[in-house]
């Protein structure tokens, strides 16, 4: 918010008073808005890195990012292979399979540890 009123040429102390009320009326925050995008990254299947570089993106704070994704990424081994059991109903077998798989899950913002740990190192 604050980058955009910049880019309108907002001088700095009022950016500064809208933000203090906007956050004073709760229409800004930003761990309800890390927490958001965590749930809703859950829900359609992305990973923790896909996560932090949205809410880096946006300017959230990290420690705010790295409290949201330790709430809401329980278990991420598990949520990465119920996506890759959409995509591959059978378990990929063959090398090249099992490479493209991987990059299904990198593309989809899993970390590489829990993509190696699920499709092992020959991928």
């Amino acid at each position: 918010m604050r980058g955009r009123l910049a880019l309108l040429e907002v001088s700095p102390t009022l950016i500064d008073a809208t933000i203090c009320r906007l956050q004073e009326l709760r229409y800004l925050d930003d761990r309800r808005l890390a927490l958001a995008a965590a749930e809703r990254a859950v829900q359609r299947g992305h990973g923790s890195d896909y996560v932090r570089a949205q809410l880096t993106m946006k300017g959230v704070a990290e420690t705010l990012v790295d409290d949201s994704i330790a709430s809401t990424f329980h278990n991420e081994a598990q949520l990465a292979r119920r996506v890759l059991t959409r995509r591959y109903p059978k378990p990929p077998q063959q090398p090249a399979e099992r490479a493209k798989a991987a990059r299904s899950l990198l593309q989809r913002g899993f970390p590489e540890a829990v993509v190696l740990a699920i499709l092992g190192e020959g991928c």
